[in-house]
C-alpha cells in the first residue's frame, strides 16, 4: 500500500499516548501532548523531525500545533512549513471530474474509450470505477520498473502517457472488486484534460482559485525553490518490496532510496494520483469547503460519498460494523465506534511525508496531520496515534456536548 496508504488509517484506535482531562492546563495542551508524545516515542523508529496538526471544531476557534524541527537546520516548523500531501490529491482530482460533470462536459457513465481511445483494453472502464477504485487496472507506482528509475534519479521527469505504460498490457495481474491504483487517477486527470482542453494542473488551480488556499500548490514535475524550501527533511525508510516484485523478496526495488531525504523529488510521478503540497490549516479549510457544498453541487457531492465495500468493491448503503471500511470516489469511509461511529478520512503517503485528513460531520469536526516520513507499514502509527488521539482527547473535553445535526 505504498505512497496511498488506505487501510492504514482505519487502525485510528488505540495507541495513545496521552489521557485529557477538561482541566487545565486546557485542551490545546493536552492536544500538544499528543504530538509531542508521538514525535518522542516514534521519532527514530519512524525517521520523523516533526508534526503538524489542526483541530477545527464547529463554533470554537481553529486549534494549529507543531512540534519539532525541519530536520535541516534546526529551525521549528510552524504556519509556513509545507508538506507534501500524496494521495489526499485524489479527492482534489475527484472534485474536479465531477465539476466538470456538473458543467455537462462529461459524466461518471463515460469510459476510458469515450476519452481515451488509445488504451483499448480499457475501452469499457468507467469514469465511476477509477474513482471508486473498481477498476481492473494494475497500479504503476508498484512497478519494478518505475521503481528502478526513480531510484536511480529522484529529478527523473514522467510523463502521464509515461505512467500508464508501465502497467498498459504488461501482462501484470489484473485486479478485481476493489484495488487500490494510482494508475486510475491519472487516467482520470488526463480525461480531465481531455475534456477541459487544458492541462491538468491549469484546470485544478481554476477550480481552486475561489477558496483562497494560500499554501497549496500542484506540480507534476520539480517544484520551484521557494515551496521547496518551505518543506523539512522528507526521509524513505520503508525496505518494503513492491507488489510486483517477484516473491519471496529480500530486497527492495527502492534500495536506493531508503535512508535519503527524497523532499525535493520530482513528482511527476504522482501527478493527479499524488503530486500537491500543502499544509494542515489549507487541507482542512479544503475539506470543509468540499463537505459544506462549496466546490461542487449537491448532486456530485452525493456522488462523491456513494460508497463500495473494500472487502467486495460492492456499492453499500454506507459503512457499518459488517462493512466497517469503504470508498467513495476519492474518499475514504470508515465506521469504528471508539471514535465517534462514521466519518470520512484519508492519508495519503509519498517517499517522505504523510499527510491524514478526517471529518466527522457528527460532530462537524476536521483534524489534519502531517509528518515528514514514510516508514514500512507495520511501522505506521501515525493515523492511530495522532489523530486517533487528538479524537479522544476531544471526546474527553466534552466533544459529544457538541454534536450537531450537519451531513
Amino acid at each position: 500500500m505504498r505512497w496511498s496508504l488506505f487501510s492504514g488509517a482505519l487502525a485510528l484506535v488505540g495507541c495513545l499516548l496521552t489521557p485529557a482531562r477538561g482541566d487545565e492546563p486546557g485542551l490545546t495542551q493536552h492536544l500538544q501532548t499528543v504530538i509531542n508524545n508521538y514525535l518522542e516515542a516514534r521519532r527514530d523508529i519512524e525517521r520523523i523531525s516533526g508534526v503538524a496538526l489542526h483541530v477545527d471544531v464547529h463554533g470554537q476557534d481553529p486549534i494549529d500545533l507543531y512540534t519539532g524541527t525541519n530536520g535541516r537546520d534546526g529551525k521549528p516548523l510552524d504556519q509556513r512549513t509545507l508538506f507534501q500531501i500524496g494521495s489526499n490529491t485524489k479527492h482534489f482530482t475527484s472534485a474536479l471530474v465531477l465539476k466538470m460533470e456538473a458543467d455537462g462536459l462529461l459524466n461518471l457513465n463515460q469510459t476510458v474509450g469515450d476519452w481515451l481511445p488509445q488504451y483499448p483494453i480499457w475501452a469499457n472502464v468507467t469514469i465511476r470505477s477509477l474513482l471508486n477504485m473498481t477498476s481492473d487496472i494494475p497500479n504503476y507506482s508498484e512497478t519494478v520498473p518505475i521503481a528502478e528509475t526513480m531510484s536511480a534519479d529522484l529529478n527523473h521527469q514522467f510523463s502521464q502517457g509515461d505512467l500508464v505504460a508501465a502497467v498498459y498490457d504488461k501482462g501484470l495481474p489484473i485486479p478485481s472488486g476493489y484495488f487500490y491504483s494510482n494508475t486510475n487517477n491519472v487516467l482520470a486527470g488526463l480525461i480531465i484534460e481531455a475534456a477541459a482542453h487544458m492541462p491538468f494542473g491549469d484546470a485544478l488551480k481554476a477550480m481552486l482559485k475561489p477558496l483562497s488556499l494560500k499554501n497549496t500548490y500542484y506540480a507534476d514535475g520539480p517544484y520551484p525553490g521557494q515551496v521547496l524550501r518551505r518543506l523539512p527533511v522528507g526521509t524513505y525508510a520503508n525496505t518494503d518490496c513492491t507488489l510486483y516484485q517477484p516473491k519471496p523478496c529480500e530486497t527492495t526495488a527502492w534500495a536506493g532510496l531508503v535512508g535519503k531525504d527524497v523532499s525535493h523529488q520530482n513528482l511527476s510521478w504522482a501527478g493527479p494520483a499524488g503530486g500537491m503540497i500543502s499544509n494542515t490549516t489549507d487541507l482542512a479549510h479544503w475539506v470543509r469547503a468540499l463537505f459544506k457544498g462549496k466546490v461542487i453541487p449537491q448532486q456530485q457531492l452525493n456522488e462523491m460519498m456513494s460508497v463500495v465495500s473494500t472487502k467486495t468493491g460492492q456499492p453499500i448503503p454506507d459503512v457499518s460494523a459488517d462493512n466497517p471500511a469503504g470508498f467513495g470516489l476519492d474518499l475514504g469511509r470508515a465506521y469504528q465506534p471508539t471514535l465517534g461511529g462514521t466519518y470520512w478520512f484519508y492519508q495519503g503517503t509519498t517517499f517522505g511525508f504523510r499527510a491524514i485528513f478526517a471529518y466527522w460531520p457528527q460532530y462537524d469536526l476536521v483534524i489534519t496531520a502531517m509528518t515528514n516520513s514514510q516508514p514500512e507499514d507495520a511501522e505506521d502509527q501515525f493515523a492511530a496515534t495522532v489523530v486517533g488521539g487528538a479524537f479522544q482527547t476531544l471526546q474527553k473535553d466534552g466533544l459529544a456536548a457538541n454534536e450537531t445535526l450537519s451531513h
